[in-house]
C-alpha cells in the first residue's frame, strides 16, 4: 500500500503545467510549486534576477539554448513526509549495494577528456578543473517519479532533494548536499564543498589527503575573494567534514551580510560557477570545460531552489541528479569530480561510478506504480 504522501504527490503532478517539488535538507514536509507552462519566465543573464522571486531552475552554462527558468508564484502545495519517508532507510554509515551494472574501466570518451583535461592541469593552465560524465539508459516501464522522489527524500535526509519538469527541460531529480546561496533577510551565506571520500562504517577509511586539502582549499579561496569583489565581507568556519549519503566531503561555511536584498542576482552571477563543479582560472576553466569534455551538462551543476529578496532564499548546486525527456525518453545520470595535476584516471573513473550510484539508487526504488 503507497504512503500517504507518495499517493498525494502522485496525484499532484499528474496535473497539468511545470511544477517542482522539494525537501529541504532534514525537513519533514515537501512543498510544491505549479504554474502555467506560458508563465514560466526565462532568463540568458543571471543578473536579471536581481529584485525577482519564485523558483529557479538554472543550467550550468546560462545560454539560449539554455535559459535558466524561474517559476513565479502559482498553485503550491505542501504535504507532510510520513515516518516511511522521513525514517529507518536514511543515509546509512554503510554504503548501498551497487545498483545496476557496474563499469569497471573507463570508457574511451571519458579517458579522452581525462588526458587533455590532465595535460592542461599538467602544463600549468589551470590549477583544477571539474571532469564530469553522463550515463545513459533507458526509463523502466514500470517508473513512478512520485516513488522515487519520496525514496530520494527517505534515503538523502541530509541533501535538498527536488523534482523539477517544465515542457522544456523534461523531468530532472535530483539530491544534492551542496549549498550556493542561502539568505534570511540580510544575512547571507554559502560553502565551499570539494574533496571526496568514500565512508566505512560511517567514517573515514583515512586522514584527507593533501590532494583533497588543497582542492577544498583553491574553491574556499575563491568564493571569499568572488564575495570581497561585490563588496561583502565574508567570515569562513572550517574545512570540517560533512557526510552525503555515503560520501564525505570537505566543507567550509561561509557566512556574510548583504547591504541589499535586491542585489541576488548580481550576486549568483558572480558564485556561479564556483570552481567546486569548474575549475582555476574560472572563466579560462569554464571555455575549456566546454571545448574539451565531449557532451553537453544542460542542467547538470547548475543551480535551483527558491529565490525571495528580503525572505528566505534556498538555492542549491545541481549535483548528485539525472533527467528523463518524454513519457518513455532515456535516463540521464550525471556525475563528475575535480581534478589535480596528480590525479588518477582511473581513481577518478570510480569516484564518478559511485556518484552514480544516487540516482540508480532512486531509478530502483522508483518502479512500479507510475504516476506521470
Amino acid at each position: 500500500m503507497l504512503a500517504d504522501d507518495e499517493a498525494v504527490i502522485g496525484e499532484w503532478l499528474s496535473r497539468d503545467g511545470a511544477f517542482v517539488c522539494y525537501r529541504e535538507p532534514g525537513a519533514r514536509v515537501c512543498r510544491g510549486l505549479r504554474v502555467a507552462p506560458d508563465a514560466l519566465q526565462p532568463f540568458e543573464d543571471i543578473s536579471l534576477l536581481d529584485g525577482k522571486s519564485g523558483f529557479v531552475f538554472a543550467p550550468f552554462r546560462v545560454g539560449r539554448e539554455h535559459p535558466l527558468w524561474l517559476l513565479p508564484g502559482g498553485d503550491e502545495m505542501s504535504v507532510a513526509l510520513s515516518r516511511a519517508s522521513c525514517s529507518g532507510e536514511v543515509e546509512a554509515p554503510a554504503p548501498v549495494p551497487f545498483v545496476g551494472e557496474r563499469q569497471a574501466q573507463p570508457t574511451e570518451a571519458y579517458s579522452r577528456a581525462f588526458r587533455a583535461f590532465s595535460d592542461a592541469l599538467r602544463g600549468g593552465r589551470f590549477r583544477k578543473l571539474v571532469l564530469s560524465r553522463e550515463q545513459v539508459g533507458p526509463s523502466p516501464v514500470d517508473f513512478s517519479w512520485a516513488k522515487a522522489f519520496c525514496a530520494a527524500c527517505r534515503r538523502y535526509v541530509h541533501s535538498y532533494v527536488y523534482l523539477f519538469h517544465a515542457p522544456q527541460t523534461g523531468y530532472w531529480l535530483g539530491a544534492t548536499p551542496e549549498i550556493l546561496l542561502k539568505t534570511e533577510g540580510a544575512e547571507g551565506r554559502t560553502m565551499a564543498l570539494a574533496g571526496t571520500q568514500f565512508l566505512r562504517d560511517g567514517v573515514l577509511r583515512e586522514p584527507w589527503s593533501e590532494k583533497n586539502i588543497r582542492e577544498q582549499a583553491y574553491v574556499t579561496d575563491y568564493i571569499m575573494d568572488c564575495l570581497r569583489g561585490q563588496g561583502l565581507s565574508p567570515a569562513a568556519d572550517g574545512p570540517q567534514t560533512a557526510t552525503a549519503g555515503e560520501l564525505a566531503h570537505l566543507r567550509t561555511d561561509i557566512r556574510f551580510a548583504l547591504p541589499s536584498t535586491g542585489m541576488l542576482g548580481s550576486l549568483l552571477r558572480a558564485l556561479h560557477p564556483t570552481p567546486a563543479v569548474c575549475g582555476l582560472p574560472k572563466d579560462e576553466a569554464f571555455r575549456f570545460i566546454g571545448a574539451h569534455e565531449g557532451y553537453d551538462r544542460s542542467y547538470y551543476a547548475g543551480f535551483l531552489g527558491r529565490l525571495s529578496p528580503g525572505g528566505h532564499t534556498a538555492l542549491y548546486v545541481n549535483l548528485r541528479c539525472m533527467a528523463c525527456s518524454g513519457e518513455a525518453g532515456a535516463f540521464r545520470l550525471y556525475a563528475g569530480g575535480g581534478l589535480l595535476p596528480e590525479s588518477v584516471l582511473e581513481e577518478e573513473w570510480t569516484e564518478t561510478e559511485r556518484k552514480l550510484q544516487t540516482m540508480k539508487y532512486v531509478i530502483e526504488k522508483g518502479k512500479s506504480h507510475v504516476y506521470r
